[in-house]
């Protein structure tokens, strides 16, 4: 049996969104969380083991990352365990200790600081880091027939199959996207499994295995496999099966968007982790394919390592401020055509000079769970770019873009209002656009925002409107000030009835609503004589104007209006 010492560092704090950079803010709360912890532990009768515990403990902030202070805490949680207390009472420790940790960090205050709410979250993320693997680690440790075994447990197994020489075909499952899980918290997420365990046991044979991985994942054991017939079938009995929402125990519903990943032993590594990580590469290559499943290639390997290498690059081109907008130019057409505006668009260039396509660097800031650096970063860099064409004899509204998780986020409205009154900007002249589906995950919470933010004067846009999922009915109930119609029915409305129909209806519906439609993508005069003949005289697209840099773009204009 593989004991604690034997395998250092398994704290993976990063599983929970926790980097380098948020370790070393993190120190900060070290008095704050010292003094939670001796408050916590005068409800329990003192002992000589649970004394040194809770000194161990007192250290996390500055110690998680210290392979030799995990060792030394997690034994000291087992002897508490062996002693008496449950894994029940130890969380319940730990809650207490937050609980005084967030009451000292924010009683009294008039108002709370986004600061102040980001450390406090990196805490509870690293606190539910460790305690998840102790008990984890408890579990296996004491057998595993009650529970659900962990990772460790599934890298035992695939070494003892391996030393047989038994063929196994490993699955790395997940039921939910990047998207849904921007907004999941940790705890959420480590919950799915045992909620839908009853039902996976059910797809398996006797003598499969399952296995709890990372953030909901399983690891699926399928064991004397010949061919990769047999775990495609499996995969496919499985997404079948979860096709629907589950209830988690809070009482939300989240729908499963599930994806699966396979690995065969011996035939994809030398050794369990190897086979694991194979499972796991296959799984994350369904982000791009769409696919709900994919065997693992070793292409794959060379495709996560220039993707991984990307993403340490865009980390540190967002802590560094080297991410850039441009602007594009807003038209509005007639008989004088002139610029009532711009949307701001992400642009990242990496250090070769290689430009990264938007989608690209979304899609990497979703899956390492940087989105509340990304929009910190954009709200700030918005107002940046409003001030610098203020001062250029530039004042126009402009328009930026937001994701799911933004509008999940309680603090957003906070943040974009410090960043008013910082700069001394009307909260007027901003417009954040918002996809269809973003609105979707949680639509109440998500309007209580929208209204916090449209009370301080910024207005909405839904952005490729056609696209997504809302009715036209839903449109009506939507705080939304402009809809903009998507460019792929721009491009075949002057060669397809349907779509010329289909933005035809988007342009009577917004003005039924009292609302302004404005076309993207627009590249020929065509398209804009069209436009115009429907209704919708606002344009936006590279008919006029590309995206541009900040000095690019006051030349564009002044020369546009002289």
């Amino acid at each position: 049996m593989t004991t604690i010492s034997d395998n250092p560092g398994y704290i993976d704090y990063a599983a929970f969104s926790v980097n380098a950079d948020d370790l070393t803010s993190l120190r900060a709360l070290v008095d704050i969380w010292r003094l939670a912890m001796d408050r916590a532990v005068v409800r329990y009768a003192p002992t000589r083991l649970l004394g040194e515990f809770v000194e161990l403990s007192k250290a996390l902030p500055l110690r998680i990352d210290d392979i030799h202070w995990q060792q030394q805490w997690m034994h000291a949680w087992h002897k508490l365990s062996r002693g008496g207390f449950s894994s029940s009472d130890l969380f319940g420790f730990f809650n207490h200790a937050m609980a005084e940790a967030e009451m000292e960090l924010f009683d009294g205050l008039p108002q709370v600081g986004r600061m102040q709410l980001r450390l406090f979250g990196i805490l509870r993320r690293c606190v539910v880091a460790a305690v998840s693997c102790a008990i984890e680690v408890g579990e296996e440790a004491h057998g595993t027939d009650a529970g659900l075994p962990g990772e460790w447990a599934a890298m035992r197994a695939l070494r003892e199959f391996g030393e047989s020489g038994r063929q196994v075909a490993v699955l790395s499952v997940s039921m939910i996207n990047r998207h849904a899980r921007s907004h999941l918290t940790a705890s959420d997420l480590q919950s799915l499994p045992a909620l839908l365990s009853e039902q996976l046991g059910r797809l398996l044979r006797p003598q499969d295995l399952a296995f709890v991985g990372h953030e909901g994942e399983w690891l699926l054991l399928l064991t004397d496999v010949h061919s990769m017939a047999q775990p495609a079938l499996a995969a496919t009995q499985i997404g079948r099966a979860f096709d629907h929402p589950v209830r988690l125990l809070g009482g939300r519903a989240v729908a499963l968007d599930t994806a699966i990943g396979i690995a065969l032993s011996p035939d994809h590594g030398d050794d369990p982790e190897e086979i694991v990580q194979a499972a796991r590469l296959a799984r994350a290559s369904l982000i791009a394919s769409g696919d709900p499943f994919a065997l693992f290639d070793w292409m794959m390997k060379v495709d996560w390592q220039v993707r991984h290498q990307l993403s340490e690059e865009l980390r540190e081109a967002l802590r560094t401020d080297r991410l850039q907008l441009y602007l594009q130019p807003q038209m509005e057409v007639g008989a004088e055509t002139r610029c009532i505006g711009a949307e701001l668009l992400l642009r990242w260039r990496r250090g070769n000079g290689e430009w990264v396509p938007p989608p690209l660097v979304i899609e990497l800031i979703e899956e390492y769970g940087w989105r509340s650096q990304l929009t910190d970063w954009l709200i700030r860099a918005a107002l940046r770019c409003s001030a610098e064409l203020e001062a250029g004899g530039v004042e126009m509204p402009l328009s930026l873009n937001l994701t799911a998780g933004d509008l999940l986020d309680n603090d957003l409205p906070e943040l974009v209002g410090q960043c008013l009154e910082t700069w001394q900007l009307p909260a007027e002249r901003f417009t954040f656009e918002l996809t269809e589906s973003a609105m979707m995950y949680d639509r109440q919470r998500s309007l209580d925002i929208m209204m916090r933010l449209r009370n301080m004067g910024i207005r909405f846009a839904l952005d490729d409107f056609g696209t997504g999922y809302s009715s036209l009915s839903y449109l009506a109930t939507l705080p939304v000030d402009e809809v903009k119609i998507d460019r792929s029915f721009i491009d075949g409305m002057l060669s397809s009835a349907d779509k010329l129909r289909i933005v035809k209806t988007i342009v009577d519906l917004a003005r039924d609503l009292g609302m302004q439609s404005i076309a993207e993508g627009v590249e020929e005069v065509g398209q804009c004589d069209e436009l115009q003949a429907l209704g919708c005289n606002r344009v936006q697209g590279y008919l006029y104007a590309v995206p541009m840099p900040m000095t690019a773009f006051i030349d564009w204009y002044r020369a546009f209006q002289a």
